[in-house]
């Protein structure tokens, strides 16, 4: 079975802004083996509206969640609550909406793909790519 993989919201950013390595491995996974949770389209949309150019971000975004698979974090809400518990008794809490987005590619068996590998490596049985 081939590896199935959930974008985090630094690496669509990276993507918008024209990543060629994050381009190059979209076209060599697959599209169709790449979603994005729910979450990272709030994420993006704040983005959008904190730029100087809400607009044409804002029609970047609406573009680009019409050609790519999203999927919802919300089944993922007990591993999530599981995931925050651990970190908290580890003393190593991040932040809820990056606990919600690993949270989900680990309920999906999928592999995450972010920039920020020391960050969400602490979340258990996470798998994680970097693609910048």
């Amino acid at each position: 079975m081939s590896a199935k993989y959930l974008l985090d919201t630094n690496a669509v950013v990276d993507l918008l802004r024209g990543s060629d390595s994050v381009r190059l491995k979209m076209k060599e996974v697959g599209i169709d083996r790449i979603a994005i949770a729910d979450l990272t389209i709030y994420e993006l949309y704040c983005g959008a509206y904190f730029s100087n150019d809400k607009e044409a971000n804002l029609s970047i975004i609406n573009q680009l969640i019409q050609n790519i698979a999203i999927t919802p974090s919300s089944y993922a809400y007990e591993e999530a609550a599981h995931q925050k518990h651990s970190l908290k008794k580890k003393g190593e809490l991040i932040e809820d909406i990056d606990i919600l987005i690993g949270s989900t590619a680990i309920f999906e068996g999928r592999i995450l793909v972010t920039g920020n590998v020391n960050h969400m490596n602490r979340l258990e049985g996470i798998m994680l790519e970097d693609w910048s």
